[in-house]
């Protein structure tokens, strides 16, 4: 059996902290729900944001974290569904488009985007 390492997880939205002990050969989301954890999710693979924790302390593995820039890694958020843990763990989740707004927010135009319009003519 391979090593184990206990995570607490802070449930923001529902001001519930949990704390379970996941395989280090596991994804941690996996884990946590065979134990009855339930924790927000949506596409499973990486590619979103839903998902998304801030890390207070300890370390993780995310090579799949395909929705979260390097940057936003750099700066202790993480992926739970493509995320193995590499030590014991303290994390908590974030408020639904909290993470998505960092992650993705430069990519789209302030205010409304105005279509239809005449060109501007000199």
């Amino acid at each position: 059996m391979g090593h184990t390492y206990r995570i607490h997880i802070h449930h923001r939205q529902k001001d519930v902290t949990y704390v379970a002990e996941v395989p280090a050969d596991r994804y941690i989301l996996h884990s946590l729900e065979a134990q009855g954890i339930q924790l927000p999710f949506s596409c499973r693979n990486g590619a979103c944001t839903t998902c998304g924790v801030r890390v207070c302390s300890g370390e993780l593995h995310q090579p799949e974290a395909l929705g979260l820039s390097t940057e936003l890694q750099a700066e202790g958020y993480a992926l739970l569904c493509v995320s193995y843990a590499r030590s014991d763990l303290w994390v908590e989740t974030q408020d639904e488009d909290e993470l998505y707004e960092k992650q993705f927010g430069r990519y789209f135009a302030r205010g409304r985007v105005r279509r239809g319009l005449p060109l501007d003519e000199d």
